[in-house]
């Protein structure tokens, strides 16, 4: 796997829920030798979140990510992005941010709704079950909805990169409450990888991953190499929340 250990494409600022500024970032990545980092915060949503982005603070991250670009030029490549919560039911919400000009757009699964009841695809383990409890406690009918939804996201073409690809895995560690080796969830993997491949986008190595129940890189290894086979590009990913944590744990990715 031939990959820039350089670049690290998914991090948060205190424009959500990170604890370091643009700068801080900015010069953390300086001091850590990279070349190239990408700032994405949550997007804002319609609804209270301990993570969002507040839709009036917006145009001033915009704005701070415009001035560092022009601070660090010559020495660091800083791009604006933004990572998309893609709920289908908030499609037109969402396409208000999409339609602003970014560098680089993260889509990613966060909550999956039922009915009225919107719930964490990647929050505790005690938020896990209540959503496993929304689908009849059944991990199948999760997963389906879960790699449906991502799907469906990518088959809008508003986006770059999907994130995570397998958080809804993030504590299934050890095979807990499904086999990821069963037919039926391979299916929905390779259909998925299938449709990032046929819209040209690239998928992360979040190695957040390691910090978390995952204990790895989402996606997991074997998914890594489905994505390899199909010539999908990848990119590493800190999903740093701290300028402590960029590019944490890229000597530790499935195949280096």
């Amino acid at each position: 796997m031939k990959i820039d250990t350089t670049c690290d494409f998914h991090m948060h600022t205190i424009f959500s829920d990170g604890s370091s500024s643009v700068d801080d970032m900015a010069r953390s990545a300086l001091e850590r030798g990279l070349s190239q980092i990408t700032i994405t915060d949550h997007m804002p949503l319609p609804f209270a979140t301990r993570y969002a982005i507040a839709v009036d603070q917006l145009q001033k991250y915009r704005r701070v990510i415009s001035d560092a670009k022009q601070k660090y030029s010559g020495r660091l490549q800083i791009n604006m992005g933004l990572e998309i919560e893609f709920i289908p039911e908030l499609r037109s919400w969402i396409s208000t941010f999409t339609k602003m000009k970014w560098d680089y757009l993260i889509v990613s699964i966060h909550h999956l709704q039922k009915g009225p009841v919107l719930q964490l695809v990647n929050g505790n383990r005690n938020e896990f079950c209540d959503l496993l409890k929304l689908f009849d406690n059944s991990p199948r009918l999760l997963c389906e909805r879960y790699y449906h939804s991502l799907q469906e996201a990518v088959s809008t073409g508003l986006f770059d990169i999907v994130g995570h690809m397998d958080v809804v895995a993030k504590h299934n560690a050890r095979g807990e409450y499904w086999d990821e080796s069963s037919a039926w969830y391979k299916k929905l993997v390779y259909e998925t990888l299938d449709i990032i491949s046929e819209h040209n986008m690239i998928v992360e190595i979040n190695t957040g991953g390691f910090s978390q129940p995952a204990g790895r890189q989402y996606p997991d290894k074997w998914i890594l190499h489905e994505a390899l086979g199909r010539e999908i590009p990848l990119v590493l990913s800190s999903d740093s929340h701290s300028r402590k944590t960029l590019a944490q744990h890229f000597d530790q990715i499935g195949d280096r």
